[in-house]
């Protein structure tokens, strides 16, 4: 192994579990917190991903979204609305609501030629350090309610699950499309983002995730592990009772693994040979509220936890980093990656 991998290597590896000089680190943050660490490091923004040591870059689709008149809601590639107002995601508006009518909605096109035009300079650009990977959140289950209202999809799986079929059926051929072309495009892995867990258990049965998401999942994980790429998929909460299913269609990294929910001890014993890890500190409570003595404490620990043979493990914050958390836990946290680049964590 060289003395010093690059960036996309050590992620590379890491990702499949093979011996790495040290861990790869990723720290993801909102636009407002953005601008608070770039002028707390006195960095200009675009610097702020190198500070931190960030060794993933996302390639998005070249889209500009519209806002409504008053600027409050902005919509996205698919047509459902978002708060403006928030730093989160905060859903505005489900375009399919009060319709059924599947054939007569306005799908975007995958297969627009300028859709990847901004993918594929970062990749010209990034690509030969990093590790670049594809944005496609809001895979299926959340882009469905996205589209629909959340409720109304619950209501949905009970009174017309096979209308909701073909609503995710047809979200699914899009996101195959992308993934397809992203591929094409030289990315090296997918990421895919569906919270299908809540605080204590699923958001609705692992039955009904079988049946609806499982098949419909798979599909787009086959483009990426066709190709010999790995798959990291998001999913926020308890997803205990589907991880033997996540293995089975061939997702070989879990994110955010948030450790309120998911024990990261169990998690590495019980799918640590199965799955590779992306995250692991909480910004639900640790960099939230903690100091810099637990943070540091923290970072060590979930490295020890989840890496115990010095790789499997991108490590990073469970979720983008808002604002509500101060400067000096980044950069504690930053502290505990740079003791875990001199040697492993004891």
């Amino acid at each position: 192994m060289p003395e010093m991998l690059t960036r996309k290597e050590r992620v590379r590896r890491a990702l499949r579990r093979e011996a790495v000089d040290h861990l790869p680190f990723q720290t993801n943050f909102t636009p407002a917190m953005g601008k608070i660490l770039a002028a707390h490091f006195g960095l200009p923004p675009a610097e702020l991903p190198f500070r931190l040591n960030n060794h993933l870059v996302r390639v998005d689709i070249s889209y500009h979204r519209p806002t409504s008149e008053d600027g409050t809601i902005e919509l996205d590639w698919w047509g459902a609305g978002w708060d403006t107002r928030t730093e989160g995601y905060w859903h505005a508006l489900a375009p399919l609501a009060t319709s059924l009518d599947l054939d007569g909605y306005p799908w975007p096109d995958p297969c627009r030629a300028d859709l990847l035009d901004d993918a594929r300079t970062t990749i010209a650009s990034q690509g030969a350090g990093y590790f670049l990977m594809p944005n496609l959140g809001m895979c299926l289950f959340e882009r469905a309610w996205s589209l629909r209202g959340f409720d109304n999809v619950l209501l949905d799986m009970s009174d017309r699950v096979e209308w909701l079929e073909d609503l995710l059926d047809r979200i699914t051929a899009i996101q195959v499309a992308l993934a397809r072309r992203f591929v094409n495009a030289g990315v090296d892995g997918g990421y895919l983002g569906d919270d299908y867990g809540a605080q204590r258990s699923m958001l609705f049965s692992p039955r009904m995730w079988r049946r609806l998401m499982k098949p419909r999942l798979a599909r787009i994980v086959e483009v990426f592990s066709g190709a010999g790429l790995p798959i990291i998929l998001h999913s926020d909460g308890d997803i205990k009772a589907i991880l033997p299913d996540l293995v089975e269609i061939g997702v070989t990294t879990l994110n955010p693994v948030q450790p309120e929910v998911l024990d990261p001890v169990w998690l590495e014993r019980e799918y640590g040979r199965k799955l590779s890890f992306y995250g692991g500190i909480s910004t639900q409570s640790t960099l939230r509220t903690g100091g810099a003595s637990l943070v540091r404490s923290a970072t060590l620990d979930c490295a020890r936890s989840l890496a115990p043979s010095g790789t499997g493990l991108v490590l990073g914050p469970s979720h983008r980093i808002q604002s509500d958390i101060v400067p000096e836990s980044v950069e504690a946290m930053l502290a505990a990656f740079r003791e875990l680049e001199i040697g492993p964590c004891r």
